[in-house]
Formats: C-alpha cells, structure tokens, sequence
C-alpha cells in the first residue's frame, strides 16, 4: 500500500481518557483508534471481595459513570441472591441513575461536542460569544449532580445504594428541592434540542448499521432483563455470551465487541432507534418535531439523541420527586450467600453487562462489558469511512481531515477509563 498522508493524533481531546488515531490515506485507507490508557483489572480486584465491597470497588471504574456502574453492581448481586427490593428502592435508584444521565449528556453535549459545532477549540474559547450556552449546560451538569449528591450521598462514586436498598433514604425537603430546580432544567434542556436540531449531520459516514439497546422492564427506562438489536432480534441478558464476542486488538488496550460477528453501536441513539415508542411527554413531542434527524445510519444523531434523553430523564425525575412518599423500609437482606447473577443496564454511553458469581458472599468471579468496548470496533468503521469520503471528494488537507475525524470520534461521547479492563492477567 502506498501511504500518501498519515493522520496521528496521540490524544484526542475532549473525551473521557487517553486514546489516540492514526489514519493512513493513499491507495487504501485504513483508521485505528489506539487506546493507550493502561489496562486496569477491576475485575480481578473484586475477586474474594464480599459483595458490598465489589460494588464500591466497581464504581471507581470511572468517575463519569461511577452510578451505572454502582448500580449494575449492586443489581447484579441482587439477581445473584436472589433479593428482590421495593417499589420504593426502584424509584429511587431510578432517580439517582438518570441523574447520571443528565450531568453525563450535558458534561458532552456542551463541553465536548458544542465547539465542534460552533468552531471553537474548547468551551472555553466559545463561551465569551456564547454566554447563554454555556449557562445552560453548567445549569443542566450542576443539576444532574445535585440529583446524584441527595440520592447517592456525593456527586460521584456514590456509597448510599446498596444491595437490598439505601443506605439512608431521603427526605422530604431533598425531594421538594429536586422538584423546584428541575422546572429550569427542564427549559435549559428544551433549548439544548432546538440548539442541536440545528446542525446538519456529514453523510461520509452514512452506513447501516445495527442498534442494541436494553430490552427494559417498563417504559422507557434504563433497567431491563434482556437486549434488543435494530435487526428485530432479541435475547435475554444470561445469553449475551451468545450473541456479544469480544476480542483482544493489538493496537488497543480496550477489547473490541462484535454483535453476530460484526460492528454495532450502543448510546442515546441505540436507546431511541430501538424504545422511541416508549418515549412520553414534551420529549415525545420534540421527536416528533425533529423526527427526521433521529438517523440510524449516522453517529452524529447520537448527540442530537442525547439532547433528546435529557428531557425526558429531567421530566420524569420531575415526577418521580412529585409523587413519592418516600416511607422509612428496612433494606431486604440476602437469605442466600452464593448464586451466579446477571445484570443489564443503560449507561449515558450505552449498554453495561455485569455478569458476577458469588460463593460464601463473595465474588468468585465478575465479567464487566462496557458500551466503548462494544462501540469501538463501529467508531472505526465510522472514522475510516469519514477520512475516506474526504479524501475521495477532493480534500486533502490532513488538519481538516483530522478535525472531522476527531468530531467523529466525539460523537459517540467514548468512556476510555471504562475500555480498559481486563478479567486474566
């Protein structure tokens, strides 16, 4: 292959961790994402651990998503005792995991992916001329945290869901003051779809491609007890070993994922291809309006999927705040100490899959399969294809070709600290 122009990029910027890209353009063109943040064996940590401890352990995994992955820790322990929690529990988890979602989607959307949009190399730069911007997507981040910080003791890492319920349940003026900031919120949110309805998607990377999301309990929501892909099949999450391959890269750090053997995508945009129909309130109705732009052959309607999520999660924290009284209940203790569970959740970047066995109380084993590593093999495909069509429509300057590339990239909002973990040494 003759190599005409090389792309490198070290460290992409504006992401969650340390990845990097190499393109190579001429006679064939070819695109890696390296990951090059070292491999870190949570999953081997946990091993011997009780299963209250696992979970803690887990959450560290990452800062951004450190509630989906408590939360998935704590359900798959569940499911591997055998505990069943209250109506109450689930509420209430419900609300600190979509609060997640909100402080996760506004971080990307405004700090990530908005100077993409408006041409500025960070937000920073673009907040002097964009003032009002910036005001939304800091009022919408400090909320999902104020959110997480009465539900889950503190902003990240949060120590008050437990396996069986909460450590401390909240109180009265907790709900009222979830209630009263989500109204604002809720407005930053509308106008963060009006903002992102606004750009015009790059069709070098229009391709199908498959969608798996969460097959979920009720609703639109972010728990559930199997997956479903966009080709119309679906399965229970105690088979995803069947159907969900991952793979070693020697370029990456991360595993690479492959749904039936080939590259499919997870996030916001999986989320709504595949449970749009679930939607309800003013983020039904603002699907409606922008329908055309919810595209499953383009990743870059995954941020517009987002602004879309964020809405709905804000609306139905709003209810959820309105309509619970929160009533004191003793957390459901185990009567069993060993079991093998499995747990599937929605984290902001997409599906999260725990699978843990337990004996005598603790973990013997634990399987973790995290949204970037399932999206990786995707984002290369998408990243190729974007040089690609550049270059074959006549552009050859390797920085504007680099700069699309990386908006590629960052519109799939990748979590590398999650990537990067490994079950055998």
């Amino acid at each position: 292959m003759k190599i005409e122009r090389e792309i490198r990029n070290d460290h992409i910027a504006r992401i969650e961790g340390k990845a990097g890209v190499v393109v190579e353009l001429g006679d064939e063109i070819t695109a890696k994402i390296n990951v090059t943040e070292g491999p870190r064996f949570f999953e081997m940590i946990t091993r011997g651990k009780t299963y209250e401890d696992a979970a803690t352990i887990c959450s560290r995994i990452c800062s951004f998503c450190s509630v989906p992955h408590k939360l998935t820790a704590v359900a798959v322990a569940e499911d591997a005792l055998g505990v069943e929690v209250s109506e109450q529990t689930t509420i209430l988890r419900d609300m600190l995991y979509f609060g997640n979602m909100v402080e996760s989607h506004a971080l990307h959307l405004y700090l990530f992916v908005a100077p993409d949009y408006l041409g500025y190399p960070s937000a920073f730069a673009m907040a002097e001329k964009y003032p009002q911007l910036m005001k939304h997507g800091l009022e919408l981040k400090s909320y999902g945290a104020m959110v997480q910080s009465i539900l889950g003791s503190r902003e990240i890492h949060p120590e008050n869901a437990v396996v069986g319920g909460f450590g401390k349940l909240p109180e009265k003026s907790d709900m009222e003051r979830i209630l009263k900031s989500g109204t604002e919120a809720l407005q930053a949110a509308v106008a963060t779809v009006d903002f992102f309805a606004e750009y015009e998607y790059p069709t070098h990377i229009d391709l199908p491609r498959n969608h798996l999301a969460i097959r979920p309990h009720r609703g639109y929501s972010v728990y559930g007890d199997g997956i479903s892909a966009s080709d119309g099949f679906s399965f229970d999450i105690e088979k995803y070993r069947e159907f969900i391959q991952e793979e070693v890269v020697p370029h990456s750090f991360a595993k690479h994922s492959r749904y039936r053997e080939s590259p499919f995508m997870v996030g916001a945009l999986s989320r709504l291809i595949n449970n749009s129909p679930l939607l309800d309130g003013t983020a039904k109705e603002l699907l409606s309006t922008y329908r055309s732009l919810l595209r499953e052959d383009n990743c870059f309607a995954n941020n517009f999927a987002q602004a879309i999520e964020m809405v709905y999660f804000i609306e139905k924290i709003n209810e959820m705040a309105e309509r619970l009284t929160v009533k004191k209940e003793e957390r459901v203790q185990p009567e069993a100490s060993e079991g093998k569970g499995y747990a599937v959740t929605e984290a902001p970047r997409g599906l999260l899959i725990y699978e843990m066995e337990l004996e005598n109380g603790r973990v013997a084993s634990l399987n973790v399969i995290t949204p970037t590593a399932m999206f990786l093999p995707m984002m290369e495909v998408d990243v190729r294809n974007m040089a690609k069509g550049m270059w074959e429509s006549g552009y050859k300057d390797p920085d504007l070709i680099g700069n699309k590339v990386e908006m590629t990239i960052r519109a799939y909002d990748p979590c590398i600290s999650c990537s990067v973990h490994v079950v055998r040494l």
